[in-house]
């Protein structure tokens, strides 16, 4: 039987490169072409004792999947859309991820942004003789409200009282103990809009959280404030986060993902001076890639699971 199976390495630029660069990475059975039919796909998969999925990648085709009936499916990051769960589950086939492992890629990137915006890079030089430097604000000594205390908000946290920030926090999860341990004030939502300079999302998506900045929180924020997200769309009331940024009641925006993605080329967001926006491109490093894909292969090679979630 075959060990570990990737029918398509599309997904993400030099994906192959980057699987037989993890340590058992030349044990697997690497497709290049993305199949042409589900029968095809069903061909590449089948005999395989498991299948390697990344999750950016075109979704997992369920009817090939329930042809072939590997014994397990390893998705190389979040699961996300990749593979029908409920299927695979009812078809006794083993569904597992990575998640978690480019957190701190996301929070690296996450700063990024709110430098770049606090600097006002999005008004830089740009095309044409005129040099007209525009004057930012420093972020040192002002306050983050970070929303959400997972993996991602805690370690957005860190890195921003490493460049001399305050930083309150809010998520239905964390105490007061566990946010002065790591020298956070923890603030109840509204507080924590109303007098943060800047605040960075980071809710997991869930029916409890859609929405859950709507148009009353996002009018709670500061006319200067800088709002930044990273996690999902649908936290927020969009179109009335376009509505105060056209009416200038915000001090800046930055955004990496949408509720249209691709954003439209006609969007506000792209082009408004106060406005940074990114193509859904936080967690797109190689070394977060490499972690999805190594904590994969170990476990469909090795046998380690230390780095895996098993979902059915």
């Amino acid at each position: 039987m075959r060990q570990l199976v990737m029918p398509d390495s599309t997904g993400y630029p030099r994906l192959a490169e980057l699987v037989r660069g993890c340590p058992g990475g030349a044990a697997v059975e690497i497709f290049t072409e993305p199949p042409e039919t589900e029968r095809e796909l069903a061909e590449r998969i089948r005999g395989s004792a498991g299948v390697l999925r990344f999750f950016n990648s075109t979704p997992l085709d369920t009817g090939a999947l329930l042809t072939a009936r590997p014994a397990r499916v390893l998705v190389a990051g979040p699961v996300g859309n990749a593979v029908d769960l409920a299927a695979a589950e009812a078809a006794g086939i083993e569904v597992y991820d990575t998640p978690g492992l480019a957190a701190g890629t996301v929070a690296e990137f996450t700063l990024t942004l709110m430098l770049a915006l606090a600097h006002r890079l999005p008004t830089g030089v740009g095309a044409g003789p005129g040099w007209h430097p525009t004057a930012g604000r420093d972020l040192a000594g002002r306050m983050l409200g970070v929303v959400g205390w997972g993996r991602i908000g805690s370690a957005v946290a860190r890195l921003a009282i490493g460049v001399g920030m305050r930083v309150a926090a809010w998520s239905p999860s964390l105490d007061g103990t566990t946010a002065r341990a790591v020298g956070v004030q923890r603030l109840e939502l509204d507080e924590l809009l109303g007098s943060a300079h800047v605040v960075s999302l980071h809710l997991r998506a869930a029916p409890e959280t859609t929405g859950i900045i709507d148009a009353r929180r996002i009018s709670l924020l500061r006319p200067d404030a800088l709002l930044v997200n990273t996690a999902r769309a649908d936290l927020l009331d969009m179109a009335e986060l376009r509505r105060r940024l056209t009416a200038g009641a915000l001090g800046g925006v930055a955004l990496d993902v949408f509720d249209v993605e691709p954003l439209p080329a006609d969007d506000l967001l792209r082009t408004h001076p106060n406005a940074l926006v990114t193509p859904h491109m936080a967690w797109m490093t190689d070394d977060a890639v490499e972690r999805f894909l190594a904590a994969s292969i170990a476990f469909g090679i090795q046998g380690d699971d230390s780095l895996v979630r098993r979902l059915t």
